[in-house]
C-alpha cells in the first residue's frame, strides 16, 4: 500500500508550493517504494534457515539421502526469499544500521539524479522517504547546511518519522515543510527575480 493517496500528494505539494513564495530555498520531496532491495539480507536468511532445516531433518531422518536434504534446503532458501519479499517482514528483519546506509545512500543518489544540488544560490532541500524501513534522509545544499546545520535537519527527521510511524505521514511532512520555510524565510528571502528550478510536486519511485 503506497504511503501517499492523491489528496495527500496534492496536499504536499500545496505546502512546497506555499513555502517557496516566501524563500530562495528550493524543497524537492521524493517518495519511494524502498532504498534497497536487499538481496544478501534475504539470501543470508535463507541460507541460515536451510541449514538449520536440514540439520534438524538429518537428526531426525538419518537415512534420508543427501540428494533428499539438498532439495529440502533448496525449497527453503525458496520459501524464505519469498517470505522476505512481503514488505512487513524484510522491515522486521532487516538489521537497522543496514537500513540506515541504505536510506541515506539512496538519498545521495537522489540529491544528484533530481539536480538539486543545481539551483542558483545552492539552496535546494531533499526531503527522501522510504516506504518500506519508515525512514526520512533530508539533503540540503551548502547554503542551507550554513543556516541549519546537521542538528535542525536530525529534528525534522525524528519529527517525520514518528508522524509515519502514528500514520500521519502526509501530516508531518506537510508540517515540517512549513516550519522549515518560516526558518527559510527568516534567513533565505525570496528575491525579486526568484525562479522555481526545482518541481513542487511530490516525486514517486517504486522499487
Amino acid at each position: 500500500m503506497a504511503l501517499f493517496d492523491e489528496a495527500q500528494l496534492k496536499r504536499i505539494e500545496a505546502s512546497v508550493r506555499d513555502v517557496e513564495k516566501n524563500t530562495s530555498g528550493e524543497i524537492v520531496v521524493v517518495s519511494v517504494g524502498r532504498s534497497d532491495d536487499y538481496h544478501e539480507v534475504r539470501l543470508a536468511y535463507g541460507v541460515a534457515c536451510a541449514l538449520g532445516g536440514a540439520a534438524i531433518i538429518h537428526w531426525f531422518l538419518p537415512g534420508l539421502p543427501i540428494g533428499g536434504l539438498l532439495w529440502i534446503e533448496a525449497v527453503l532458501i525458496a520459501a524464505v526469499w519469498w517470505l522476505l519479499a512481503l514488505p512487513g517482514v524484510l522491515r522486521a528483519l532487516v538489521p537497522s544500521g543496514r537500513a540506515a546506509f541504505a536510506v541515506a545512500r539512496r538519498a545521495r543518489l537522489e540529491f544528484l539524479e533530481r539536480k538539486v544540488y543545481d539551483t542558483r544560490e545552492h539552496t535546494g532541500v531533499l526531503f527522501l522517504i522510504s516506504e518500506l524501513e519508515h525512514r526520512v534522509a533530508i539533503l540540503g545544499d551548502e547554503g542551507i547546511y550554513a543556516q541549519l546545520q546537521e542538528a535542525g535537519f536530525q529534528a525534522y527527521v525524528d519529527r517525520v518519522v514518528a508522524a509515519i510511524r502514528a500514520g500521519r505521514a502526509a501530516d508531518g511532512v506537510c508540517e515540517v515543510i512549513s516550519d522549515l520555510g518560516r526558518k527559510l524565510g527568516e534567513r533565505l528571502p525570496v528575491r525579486e527575480d526568484d525562479k522555481n528550478e526545482l518541481p513542487d510536486a511530490v516525486q514517486l519511485e517504486k522499487r
